[in-house]
């Protein structure tokens, strides 16, 4: 499983922000990046984890490529509608 958790340090101990669904015991692997280094919160989901490289990137360049990512995919999905119905 990859996931990206924001925690917070208190008394020695990372506490995430919200439910994890390990098991009793369960070892994992941390990345950890703060806050700060990253900009604004934005939560890239589990690209982080295949591309450690991703959490420098800001909040402004990850919704210009989402929005870019979208415009091309919506280009696909009308070529292919296109080229269905000509059928």
């Amino acid at each position: 499983m990859r996931t990206i958790v924001t925690a917070v340090y208190q008394g020695g101990v990372l506490k995430p922000t919200r439910k994890l669904t390990l098991r009793p015991n369960e070892k994992v692997k941390l990345h950890i990046v703060r806050q700060e280094e990253r900009g604004p919160a934005m939560d890239i989901g589990p690209l982080a984890g295949a591309f450690p490289a991703l959490a420098s990137v800001g909040a402004e360049q990850l919704v210009a490529a989402k929005r870019s990512w979208r415009r091309g995919v919506a280009s696909q999905l009308n070529r292919l509608r296109r080229k269905v119905a000509s059928r």
